[in-house]
């Protein structure tokens, strides 16, 4: 959760009438690569790299004959006494159970589709250690980070995606990188010289000047018994 961003969430899974949108469309194939998986490989090598495609949803296109089924209602001002506006998504929206299969196949086919311009492990990144948004790498030399980084930019750029948030233990790689595109605990920092941030990667804490994880562990409070335990 990030308390200090507020994201429109539409309920697909609201019911109309004991019906709702998510119950009448395909989920679709899951093409999200496992969690765990993701994790353990950004542990392979020296160099780890994290990065996050903007808006990921919002950058893949609803066919025009499907978004009909996409209505929905605005209401000006936010004055419910006023007659409300009707819009309709033209692309894929948080909360429909679709929207993760979409746009998955849309970043994997932009590797298939560029395959032959860019390194086998740029178009391996796409492949593997993407978990929907979210990218985490590791590499084994600086030469290696910055070529991944020049390549995944421009490969995802010819799909529509924009890689932000970046971040990396290799000081090298992030002073390379524009403050825009940096995530918000690096922008500003010279990494010659100061302490590399904690961020979250994943749902766990990344340390990155350690380059090791943690967790925080909510331990119960409920008195231990023999029938507790068993």
């Amino acid at each position: 959760m990030k308390p200090e961003k507020t994201r429109i969430v539409f309920d697909c899974a609201s019911k109309f009438q004991n019906v709702s949108l998510n119950d009448e469309v395909y989920q679709g194939p899951d093409l999200t690569n496992k969690l765990l998986g993701v994790l353990m490989r950004f542990r392979q090598n020296h160099i780890a790299i994290m990065a996050d495609i903007r808006a990921m949803f919002h950058q893949v296109k609803v066919s025009p004959g499907d978004q009909d089924v996409l209505r929905f209602l605005w209401w000006p001002s936010n004055d419910m006494s006023k007659q409300p506006d009707v819009y309709r998504m033209g692309v894929h929206l948080f909360g429909g159970t679709w929207s993760p299969s979409c746009c998955n196949y849309a970043l994997q086919r932009t590797a298939d589709d560029n395959q032959e311009d860019y390194h086998s492990e740029t178009i391996r990144t796409v492949k593997r250690n993407f978990y929907v948004d979210d990218c985490l790498k590791s590499v084994g030399n600086v030469q290696d980070a910055e070529r991944l980084y020049t390549e995944l930019t421009e490969l995802l750029s010819r799909g529509g995606f924009v890689l932000a948030k970046w971040l990396s233990n290799s000081p090298s790689l992030m002073n390379r990188i524009p403050d825009e595109h940096k995530c918000k605990s690096a922008k500003g920092v010279d990494f010659s010289y100061e302490a590399l941030p904690v961020e979250r990667a994943l749902g766990i804490c990344w340390h990155v000047e350690e380059d090791c994880f943690s967790y925080i562990s909510l331990c119960s409070r409920t008195n231990l018994t023999q029938n507790v335990v068993y």
